[in-house]
Formats: structure tokens, sequence, C-alpha cells
């Protein structure tokens, strides 16, 4: 039956959907609630005492006015490093496409059935995508439920793009935990890389932030984080070609994925 791998992995995570949405749409209910406690001006000039490395390490460029404001509050407080803190449910749905299940042997079983190995990872990988636009949702709801609770005065339709900005990040990171967890086979090994590359993308973004106007800054575009900015965003909205970029990524990296995994043995 087609769509049985999908309704199967969607039927197997939708609690581990339902518990990191819930989980990380109190944080951001929390942040909001906080708005009304500090001064934006006054969070406006604290900014402006810090120096540029502690302002990239927090997500803040040079346009601080942006930041001096709800939704910049807001911005800094939960979507800074949202792309740090959500980087972690992609990678585990990513390692579950293969790794986990070559690792623990059930790959091997499942495969001996009579079906496509092509199948079998497309069909995780929309179901995987979809729990992280679930998660995604959750915490918007999470975020406009804080609204409505502290009477927070923010810009609910900026607060929504930068929210759902962050569906073709985690699909990217997913799909880049997908194909190393397909060219490493194992799963520690796996694991490994993406976390090295989670925190090496950070540290490049980082340090183009904070190099901003000189030569060093170009280092920045290196890294994935660079094109989920939430004060850009917010002076914005939605940066099609960022958006663009990252699913056009995310279906190279399922084709080299699929391509890898059709040519080699399956680990038992």
């Amino acid at each position: 039956m087609i769509g049985s791998v999908f309704l199967e992995t969607l039927r197997t995570t939708w609690k581990q959907m339902l518990y990191w949405g819930v989980g990380l749409s109190a944080m951001g209910l929390l942040v909001v609630i906080m708005v009304p406690l500090f001064n934006m001006q006054d969070m406006a000039n604290l900014l402006q005492s810090f120096p540029p490395v502690i302002l990239a390490m927090i997500g803040v460029g040079q346009e601080l006015e942006i930041f001096a404001t709800n939704e910049g509050f807001v911005a800094i407080g939960f979507f800074g490093k949202s792309a740090l803190i959500f980087a972690v449910y992609p990678v585990v749905m990513g390692m579950r496409i293969t790794a986990n299940e070559e690792d623990s042997g059930t790959m091997d079983v499942l495969l001996s059935l009579p079906i496509e190995r092509a199948r079998v990872i497309v069909e995780k990988f929309l179901a995987y995508g979809l729990s992280c636009v679930g998660v995604v949702i959750l915490i918007y709801l999470g975020l406009h439920l804080g609204v409505i609770l502290g009477g927070v005065d923010l810009d609910v339709a900026r607060l929504l793009e930068v929210t759902f900005y962050l569906i073709p990040v985690m699909v990217f990171i997913m799909a880049a935990t997908m194909l190393i967890a397909v060219l490493a086979r194992r799963r520690a090994v796996a694991l490994g890389i993406i976390t090295a590359f989670v925190i090496v993308s950070y540290m490049l973004q980082t340090i183009g932030l904070a190099a901003e106007g000189t030569v060093a800054e170009p280092i920045g575009a290196v890294s994935f984080l660079t094109y989920y900015n939430a004060g850009d965003i917010l002076a914005q909205g939605f940066i099609w070609p960022h958006i663009a970029g990252f699913v056009i990524l995310s279906g190279l990296l399922l084709l080299a994925s699929l391509y890898r995994y059709e040519g080699r043995d399956i680990g038992v």
C-alpha cells in the first residue's frame, strides 16, 4: 500500500512532535509574557554597550534599532539562536530515517519486504518533515497564547513570519543529517559529524556578525545559520531567496541520500 511507511512513521512520531512542540512553545510563551517587564529603550541602550562579539553570540548585528521593539525582544530572547535550539529535533528525526534502524537491525527486516529503498527514504523524510511543521505550528500557538495572556503589543504577522521561517531551516538540517547518516552508516559517527557541522556553523555566523564591515564579514556567509536571522526577518519579512535556497539544498541532499543508499549494503 502506497503511503504505508509514511503513515506508520507519523503514528510512531506524533508523541515526540507533541512533546517537543509543547515544550518549545512554553519557552516562547514565557518570553512573550516577559516583554512588559522590560523597557525597550533601556534594552537598546544596554545592547549598545555590548562589544560586537557579544552581540554576535546572541544573534544581533549592527542594526540595533530593530531590537529596541517588543518584537525585537522576542527575537533576541527566543529566536536569536533558535536554529541552534531547534536543530536538535530535526537531527533526531534525520537519524531515524536510516541510521537508528540500521544500528538496531530493523532496516534490514523492513527492506526484506516487497518495498523499494527509495520509497522508504522518501516517505520517512516526508513524515518527519511534516512533524517539523507540526512542532513549528505548536511553537507559534504558544507565542500567540503569550500575546493574548500577557496583553502584549506585538506585530502578529511578523511573529508568524519569524516562526514559520523555521520550517525550511529545520527540514534542511534534517536532510543534512540524513545524508551524513547514509554516508557514515553508523549512528554515533553520523551524530558526531552533524553536531560538529551545527557548532561550526554557529561559530562562523558569530564571526561574520562580529566582523560586519570588515574583510572577515564574508566568513559568515558559509554558515547556514546566517540565512535565518530574526532581525532581518523582522525588517524584511520572508526572504524568499534564502527560503528557496534551503528548499533546493534540501532536495539535493535528499537526492544524494537516495543515490548513495541505493548503491550500498544495509547495516545489520
